[in-house]
């Protein structure tokens, strides 16, 4: 009998697990599906649930944390890459699962990297921001109508932000051969502003840094839907 029940007891703990994550498995996967679909992935994002049991999140409605990763997403019509996303304190009611999925995190702190391609419209004609040696540089063949002529001109690029506006500013510029000082005409010209792409489930931008891929912007959120009629 002792026997009967050890083996018993083995089983049930075996089906346990078992059943812990494939219940696991088919949430995330839910949850990859509807995120592809509302941020226009090529592909479904890789998404995590984090904790040591699953089902007694389910039970409780309430999950530690949440971690989203995608190579790229569109929002607001721009195309972003490196999108990850970790929401915690993800309320998900049992009752609400079983009917239509809604999903809130009471906190996501997430970052997504925009390319410099996305910057060149913003630059006079003959200017593009590229990557030298893992850092942005704006580089080109510049027209100054006024002065009659045009010069290779490249420079470094300061990235500031305030609200959901985006500042570049020319650093150490570098201007061809020409019988003026025009080191201050280039800096007016390629300083511009631009809208912060959207963060992705809303988040508001609270960092940025340029990396040899394009500008990562790190952003935070409170009570963000993931799930449901209000998500992003």
């Amino acid at each position: 009998m002792r026997k009967f029940l050890v083996v018993f007891l083995i089983l049930l703990a075996v089906l346990v697990v078992a059943a812990d994550i494939g219940a696991r498995s088919f949430a995330q996967n839910t949850l990859a599906e509807r995120l592809a679909q509302q941020m226009e992935m090529s592909e479904e994002p890789d998404v995590s649930i984090e904790g040591w049991a699953f089902l007694p999140q389910v039970v409780s409605g309430t999950y530690t944390e949440v971690n989203i990763e995608a190579d790229s997403a569109t929002m607001g019509g721009v195309t972003v890459e490196k999108v990850e996303a970790t929401a915690s304190e993800v309320e998900a009611p049992l009752s609400e699962l079983m009917n239509e999925p809604t999903v809130t995190a009471g906190r996501v702190d997430g970052s997504f990297v925009v390319p410099y391609t996305y910057f060149n419209p913003y630059l006079p004609e003959g200017m593009t921001i590229s990557t030298e040696n893992g850092e942005p540089r704006i580089s080109g063949e510049l027209a100054f109508p006024e002065l009659g002529l045009s010069t290779s001109v490249s420079t470094g690029g300061e990235f500031t932000v305030e609200d959901d506006t985006l500042y570049v500013t020319p650093i150490d510029v570098e201007v061809g051969d020409v019988p003026f000082d025009v080191d201050g005409v280039v800096t007016n010209m390629l300083t511009f502003s631009a809208q912060v792409p959207e963060l992705p489930f809303g988040l508001t931008a609270t960092d940025m840094e340029a990396t040899s891929s394009g500008l990562k912007i790190t952003g935070t959120g409170k009570d963000v839907p993931l799930m449901g009629s209000e998500a992003v």
